[in-house]
């Protein structure tokens, strides 16, 4: 991680963490109500690809905070048809065979997690059973606002998914 840039804004430094923030964060986790047991410094130091894991700092050098980010993505699926019950199995198939390429491709790109919008008690089940998905009761969510105006879409895909070639 060392060569991760460190950022300057107001009167703060945000830098990436490293060992030498261990003992502190150690001691920070066995304070607090809410991480003591739950937690350990590997949790901001030991990282998987789609992870960075920061310290904020005035400008002494004391930490103010830790924090850790993890790239996810938010899911949102249309069916074309769902009326009839043949429609409804024709789309759990393409729903199982269509969401394992596109967790293959969203892990090619660094995404460490799905976020899955629904409202629908049948798709929130199947999502459940037979996808692998949890609800989570302890998550907030705040949308962010795109840096580019709607239409001028950029390139953000490492991986970019290749057609399917059909032998015919």
């Amino acid at each position: 991680m060392s060569s991760q840039p460190q950022f300057h804004f107001d009167d703060y430094v945000v830098r990436p963490m490293n060992e030498g923030d261990r003992a502190y964060l150690d001691s920070l986790i066995e304070e607090d109500a809410y991480h003591k047991g739950r937690m350990t410094p590997d949790f901001f130091l030991n990282l998987v690809p789609g992870e960075d894991a920061w310290a904020l700092e005035d400008t002494q050098g004391n930490v103010e905070l830790y924090f850790k980010t993890q790239v996810a993505v938010r899911l949102s699926i249309q069916f074309a048809h769902s009326k009839t019950s043949e429609e409804r199995s024709r789309n759990r198939t393409a729903l199982l065979k269509g969401f394992a390429w596109i967790e293959a491709m969203f892990r090619k790109n660094r995404f460490r997690e799905i976020i899955f919008d629904t409202q629908g008690p049948e798709l929130t089940a199947f999502a459940k059973r037979r996808l692998g998905f949890r609800e989570s009761p302890v998550e907030l969510l705040r949308t962010l606002a795109p840096l580019v105006p709607p239409g001028r879409h950029t390139e953000h895909w490492q991986a970019l998914p290749q057609p399917t070639r059909r032998e015919g």
